[in-house]
């Protein structure tokens, strides 16, 4: 009987492959502008353990003149990734005025975990 006990261990150590749990992907944040600079794209990802997103954005112009937005959202639970785009300028009766030459571009984003706790991001862009 030992010996069976024995045999069915050995065979079981032997022949049982375990796979690894994979994790959620942490949150993050990428950030480019338009060919034309005339918007800036912000994608975050991982968002599968967030329940709230904050962000601010800030970048100078050609005058000299640092302008910027900031917004946030709350995620559903099996939200994984999210996309913006904003003009860089202001619109008003359907007329648009760009910025002239954004640069320096800083985007700080704060995300809320499910946990309670919070990650901080940054990315600058020229």
């Amino acid at each position: 009987m030992k010996l069976l006990v024995s045999l069915c261990s050995l065979f079981l150590l032997l022949f049982t492959t375990s796979f690894p749990v994979s994790a959620a992907s942490p949150p993050n944040i990428s950030l480019s502008v338009s060919g034309n600079r005339h918007y800036i794209y912000v994608a975050f990802t991982g968002l599968t353990t967030v329940s709230k997103v904050n962000y601010a954005l800030t970048y100078d112009t050609a005058a000299s003149v640092t302008k910027g937005f900031e917004g946030g959202f709350f995620t559903k639970r099996r939200t994984t990734r999210s996309t913006r785009r904003q003009i860089l300028g202001t619109c008003s009766s359907g007329k648009c005025v760009y910025d002239v030459s954004p640069k320096n571009f800083i985007l700080q984003a704060t995300f809320t975990l499910r946990t309670g706790g919070t990650v901080q991001i940054s990315r600058t862009l020229p």
